[in-house]
């Protein structure tokens, strides 16, 4: 017999019912972003690859074979939500910085692959910033890392991790101004600051970290980006237009109306983005226009070698010109948000209706019946509700036929049994670790997936709850997982796939339970990932079963070595035995009898060492 290192074990076998296999699934475990990448901000390159963020997502093309790789926290980003990025093509390095200040070191190879990401908070261990870190533009020069901030210029050694200088109080008599975008000629620096353009000497013995040394540069209006290109200084100034600065005087070279300018520099051209198109500067000045249906809102645009403009747009996303014709580069778009929310009303067993009143209206939660025109409102009085608090944010119907809330202290549920007629109600609050659950939490969302867990949002995290909410199963931070934040928006569970659905302030994210809609019969029970191959770490899937079935794997020989029961229509398995140790490589029996006894199913499993 052939070692199982070298095969592949994909066989059923089957005792009373047929099957089939079906396409592999999304991994148990594993996670999606649901991210909208139109909202494009800025682009750059990187080698032979293209970098576009958008306002949560990121994602590069490959300039070769114009393939689209999604980037997330998934392939070890630290956060979503790209203010800005630059390259160093010496290092091979994407700075990329966040809305929160939180800086990655991402360093790629040929390919545009991470070989190493180092998380860097150099911003968040700094003592005495303002609370907005927001680093709104990132500029390399001579082997260092210049950050544009509402607190000043940054100036980091990204080779060693530290911070150079800080011209941070370089306004009118020391204020602290706002720094938006910053240039360098052969012996000064310029920035684009909320006190107009300020230069200082890039000398050596200079102090910039004092502020007459910064000098305001006179403007014809309100500067918006500024670049420096063939020895001269060009600016964009809000309702006036592209100008050069020479002799100490600025000369129009384009006039425009536009109250957006972002000025990128080329080999033989600047490149600037204006409201709704993009010019183009070349040596002598001449503009060339570029327009199209399809730049709405271009936020900034690049020019490879080859003369192709690549714009990111904020409504169109990424836009590549090729000759008179565009084409849009954006990854798949999926739902980037749960609307409309499954979860401001619910109707129960008996055919009521449930529904979170506003605070506006005093909170609380609606039970109406329509049909007779009876309604009555639960609230924090006790013996009508009894809720921990009148903001309720979301409503759920579990498999019990019980209503679950959350509120801002807590959650609970009641029994909807007579609720209109009786005469005290009272909300059924579980209890974990010995107090009241989420006690004194704000709980934003909660969902019930098939098995009737509960997932559980608040705004430090999301959590899986049993059935009863007394036993906690699983829990994600922004800190420990993919999750784009901590606050929990709002849940939708997909019973059909096993997935739930979490939107934040970050944008939207998905999660593959090991829970999902129970199946009618054994016809389609599905395991996978089959076979298990070397170095996969997630969980063994068993699909398409009647809920509470019971799964057993077995060896061969028939010794059981691990028992379950189905979530709804799945039951998964970790590779583990009994003890603990990883199951060895080899062909395992996959046993499912239903609740009832009266469906059976036997498979096989391999496991590839």
């Amino acid at each position: 017999m052939m070692k199982m290192g070298r095969f592949v074990v994909l066989a059923f076998l089957f005792m009373t019912v047929n099957g089939h296999i079906k396409a592999q699934h999304v991994p148990l475990g594993s996670w999606e972003t649901h991210f909208s990448y139109l909202s494009a901000k800025q682009v750059v390159q990187a080698n032979d690859h293209i970098f576009c963020s958008t306002y949560n997502g990121l994602f590069s093309v490959n300039l070769s074979d114009k393939k689209i790789r999604i980037w997330s926290k998934l392939d070890g980003l630290s956060e979503s939500g790209v203010s800005s990025m630059a390259y160093d093509s010496e290092d091979s390095l994407l700075l990329v910085a966040y809305r929160s200040g939180f800086i990655d070191l991402v360093y790629i190879d040929q390919n545009a692959e991470p070989k190493e990401i180092i998380p860097w908070p150099v911003l968040q261990n700094a003592a005495g910033l303002p609370d907005n870190k927001e680093i709104k533009q990132v500029t390399f020069h001579q082997e260092l890392a210049y950050l544009s901030t509402r607190f000043g210029i940054l100036v980091l050694d990204t080779r060693l991790r530290q911070v150079e200088e800080t011209y941070r109080y370089i306004g009118l008599n020391g204020s602290e101004v706002a720094v938006s975008n910053i240039a360098f000629s052969s012996d000064s620096i310029y920035a684009v600051t909320s006190n107009g353009i300020l230069a200082a000497s890039m000398q050596p013995d200079v102090n910039r970290q004092y502020f007459a040394n910064w000098k305001p540069v006179g403007t014809p209006a309100n500067a918006v980006a500024v670049c420096q290109y063939n020895n001269k200084l060009y600016a964009g100034f809000s309702g006036k237009g592209i100008y050069e600065r020479a002799g100490g005087a600025w000369q129009n070279v384009y006039s425009s109306q536009s109250k957006r300018y972002s000025i990128s520099k080329h080999e033989k051209s600047l490149i600037v983005a204006l409201d709704d198109k993009i010019v183009t500067i070349d040596e002598n000045n001449s503009a060339t226009i570029t327009n199209n249906t399809s730049i709405k809102s271009p936020a900034e645009a690049l020019q490879t070698a080859d003369g192709t403009l690549w714009i990111a747009d904020y409504k169109n996303g990424l836009i590549r010109n090729s000759g008179p014709d565009f084409t849009s580069f954006v990854p798949e778009q999926k739902d980037t948000t749960i609307s409309p929310r499954p979860d401001s009303v619910v109707i129960d067993r008996n055919g009521l209706s449930w529904a979170r009143l506003p605070d506006y209206l005093g909170g609380g939660i609606l039970v109406e019946n329509k049909e007779k025109n009876k309604q009555r409102v639960l609230s924090v009085s006790i013996g009508n509700g009894s809720l921990p608090s009148s903001s309720i944010h979301s409503l759920a119907l579990d498999q019990d036929g019980y209503v679950w809330f959350a509120s801002d202290k807590g959650v609970g549920y009641f029994i909807t049994d007579d609720i209109l007629n009786a005469g005290r109600t009272d909300a059924i609050l579980p209890v974990y670790g010995q107090r009241r659950l989420f006690a004194n939490e704000k709980c934003t969302a909660i969902a019930v997936e098939p098995g009737n867990r509960k997932w559980i949002g608040t705004a430090n995290g999301l959590f899986l709850f049993s059935a009863d909410g007394m036993e906690l199963i699983r829990q994600f931070t922004a800190t420990d997982s993919p999750l784009p934040s901590d606050y929990i928006h709002a849940l939708r569970f997909d019973a059909e796939n096993g997935m739930v659905f979490i939107d934040t302030p970050n944008g939207m994210v998905s999660y593959r339970s090991n829970a999902s809609a129970s199946a009618e019969n054994l016809s389609a029970v599905t395991i996978f990932p089959n076979p298990v191959r070397p170095g996969f770490a997630g969980l063994v899937g068993i699909k398409g079963l009647l809920d509470k079935s019971i799964v057993k794997i077995t060896e061969l020989s028939g010794r059981l070595i691990y028992e379950t029961a189905s979530q709804g229509g799945t039951a998964s398995w970790n590779l583990n035995d009994y003890t603990g140790r990883r199951a060895r490589g080899g062909i395992y029996m996959v046993f499912v009898v239903t609740n009832d006894g009266n469906e059976k199913f036997a498979g096989k499993l391999a496991v590839i060492e």
